[in-house]
């Protein structure tokens, strides 16, 4: 099958999927440019309330849970057909950028939008989630669709409490669980949040999996003395340790493999005085790639180092273990044949960041459309993605869609 793609249809469908995501981009806009729709926060209840009425707008059920998702229904016209599902999330990062998850969730509803302009009506029900937390926050990143996937775990350490802050608890974010016997895929469209895209030249990035989140907190324990009379022979200074085991670590996985990448991205000292030789140190490991056994090999490298430091003891304790998720195989086939249609210039890639896809893909086969991300920008205000980067993904999504409506009955 081949869709036309006509200028006059382009123009409309850009100014659908970008009407769409300014709307969103009305929430939690910071006077420098940048946004920040934080966990349960209510800058980001107003991008959920601009997406509900742009649902209901296009003609779709709504329901929001506990979870702080918001979930729209477009009916299809076969009840034994399994539900097609499009998502993304709508919070952000501190100081975030307008495309990063909103892009995902405007592109569903333009899609959503297109069919009901044309007078199509899909054999499967077609639906669309903005998902909630996916971003690092104090319930974990992925939380929204983590709950509706079942993954929340009831003995999360911390979860009780952070929940009671927010007004809620986890009794209730666990009825969020829904049954996913009537899903037939989950799709969503992303920026890239990587410059290779941009650097090929190419509009469309076909997810091949996401990468896992491996993260560990790492504890140095010197001995906290004054900085003016400790001799340095006899210092215990923990940040000095940590200092070490760092820049071993980043060598140690550069040696390994050139995409298993390293990160320590948080630092806590104690007791944090000018005059105070530190005694404690706390730092976030976090690592990633698509095999276990290259995050494996980097964690047992950073034990044998951190033991052979003598200046402090080392404590390292798993936080977060995000396996890596392939993406289907033939929604790959059919992401790429929608792309190729549309004379649009795609690749195969994997993905370098986390996604609502992640936990999905414990439920219902995914698949995933990247656009650039001009310098490979994200997390910052500068992020930045064309109107017509974003009007070829949101094509793509749209063609998928009808491509996969079109196949034989399950």
């Amino acid at each position: 099958m081949s869709l036309p793609f006509p200028h006059r249809r382009r123009r409309k469908q850009m100014s659908a999927v970008n009407e769409i995501l300014a709307q969103i981009g009305a929430a939690g806009r910071q006077e420098d440019g940048g946004y920040f729709r934080g966990c349960y926060s209510p800058e980001y209840f107003q991008a959920v309330d601009i997406v509900e009425r742009q649902m209901q707008k296009i003609g779709m059920e709504t329901d929001r849970d506990a979870a702080g998702n918001i979930h729209g229904v477009l009916p299809g016209n076969d009840p034994k057909a399994k539900s097609v599902v499009i998502g993304s999330h709508l919070d952000t990062v501190p100081g975030g950028g307008l495309y990063d998850g909103a892009y995902g969730v405007a592109a569903g509803l333009a899609v959503a939008k297109r069919l009901r302009e044309e007078g199509k009506i899909l054999r499967h029900t077609l639906e669309v989630y903005g998902f909630h937390g996916e971003e690092s926050n104090p319930l974990g990143g992925t939380f929204g669709s983590r709950a509706i996937a079942g993954q929340v775990k009831p003995d999360q350490p911390g979860l009780a409490e952070a929940l009671a802050a927010y007004g809620h608890n986890v009794r209730e974010i666990l009825d969020c669980r829904r049954d996913f016997s009537g899903v037939k895929c989950y799709l969503e469209a992303h920026i890239e949040q990587g410059d290779l895209l941009e650097q090929e030249g190419l509009k469309i990035g076909v997810v091949s999996g996401i990468v896992s989140v491996i993260r560990y907190r790492v504890t140095a324990l010197g001995q906290s003395n004054h900085a003016g009379t400790t001799m340095m022979k006899n210092r215990r200074d923990a940040m000095v340790a940590m200092a070490r085991l760092i820049a071993a670590a980043d060598e140690e996985c550069r040696k390994i493999d050139d995409t298993l990448v390293f990160t320590v991205g948080t630092i806590a000292c104690q007791p944090g005085s000018e005059n105070v030789i530190p005694g404690r140190v706390e730092c976030t490991f976090e690592m990633r790639h698509m095999k276990k056994e290259k995050t494996d090999c980097l964690i047992g490298r950073i034990r044998e180092i951190a033991a052979g430091i003598g200046t402090a003891d080392f404590e390292i304790t798993n936080k977060i273990d995000k396996g890596s998720v392939s993406c289907d195989s033939h929604l790959m086939e059919v992401i790429s044949r929608s792309a190729s249609e549309a004379g649009i210039c795609h690749r195969i890639m994997a993905s370098g960041a986390g996604h609502d896809a992640n936990p999905m893909a414990h439920v219902t086969p995914i698949g995933m459309i990247f656009v650039p991300s001009r310098g490979g920008l994200s997390h910052c205000k500068e992020e930045w993605t064309s109107q017509e980067e974003l009007e070829s993904g949101t094509e793509v999504l749209y063609r998928t869609v009808l491509h996969l409506d079109e196949e034989a009955k399950e």
